[in-house]
């Protein structure tokens, strides 16, 4: 099995040439400071991303909870509506995550196949953050604009997202 070097920041393959990490811009440093890993162990860099969009998701969803408490009633069916979409975003977000760490885990090596699956669960992560970060945006605007048509309609394409998620 080849050798290949590894980002120490990301994760990123490199080539042996690269002076900086052409995904995040990490300075390379002389090869001797390169922890070198075979192919098999490209699986790093998917953990790692994993581990990142996690770690982005639970402060942005803690984000979007402080402001759903903060503008809407309990008792309201806004509130409840957006705690639904957020319980939803969060069980489809979760279980993405761990059908992915489990593709990490059970993997025996790196294939085509299994490389395209990691792909899709981390665009997957990626659009329900982006959807997540849209629900905040109009939750800050709504606090100060009270523009009740546009969370609607936002309600409603994180519902779309989710539920177009939990299909695949």
């Amino acid at each position: 099995m080849s050798q290949s070097k590894f980002c120490m920041n990301c994760g990123n393959k490199l080539e042996m040439s690269d002076k900086f990490c052409p995904n995040c811009g990490f300075k390379v440093g002389k090869s001797e400071d390169f922890k070198i890993i075979h192919d098999k162990d490209f699986f790093l860099k998917y953990k790692l991303k994993i581990e990142n969009l996690n770690k982005e998701y639970d402060v942005k969803v803690a984000k979007a909870l402080k402001l759903v408490k903060k503008e809407f009633d309990p008792s309201k069916n806004s509130y409840k509506k957006f705690i639904s979409i957020i319980n939803n975003s969060n069980n489809v977000f979760y279980n993405n995550v761990e059908v992915a760490m489990d593709i990490i885990d059970l993997a025996n090596e790196p294939s085509n196949r299994v490389k395209k699956e990691l792909d899709n669960k981390i665009d997957n992560l990626n659009r329900i953050i982006g959807m997540l970060e849209k629900v905040t945006d109009e939750l800050i605007i709504h606090i100060s604009d009270s523009s009740q048509k546009k969370v609607k309609n936002l309600t409603k394409e994180l519902d779309d997202l989710i539920n177009s998620v939990k299909d695949y």
